[in-house]
């Protein structure tokens, strides 16, 4: 059953409440005093389960945002999934296909690929 936060006007004391949702949202006390009700926001758990490895919860979740705060989302994910892993599996293999076309683009690498082509 759900609590409800209720203040006394003549002390400013605040005592919670429980009460059922189809009760009348009233709390007199022994004086026969009617306490005032205090109305807060709700304290609503929905979407703080979300996955740090799910792309698709990313996505869904920062549609609208500006690049600094999906940067700053992306940096707590990260965190999220180092602190559960000891390491950060999303960043590794960005970073391993970062390096990779910087790679590519080397001297080397060109050669390299022209040698492939040219047999």
């Amino acid at each position: 059953m759900p609590l409800y936060t209720y203040r006394n006007p003549n002390t400013n004391e605040s005592i919670d409440v429980i009460q059922r949702m189809s009760d009348e949202h009233v709390y007199v006390d022994d004086d026969g005093l009617q306490w005032e009700r205090v109305w807060s926001i709700p304290q609503a758990t929905m979407g703080l389960n979300n996955s740090a490895d799910s792309e698709s919860q990313f996505i869904d979740k920062t549609k609208g945002w500006t690049a600094g705060e999906m940067w700053d989302y992306s940096k707590e994910m990260s965190e999220k999934r180092t602190n559960s892993r000891g390491y950060d599996h999303v960043k590794d293999t960005n970073d391993k296909k970062r390096q990779d076309k910087i790679d590519s683009y080397k001297p080397s690498k060109r050669k390299a690929k022209a040698k492939k082509t040219k047999n």
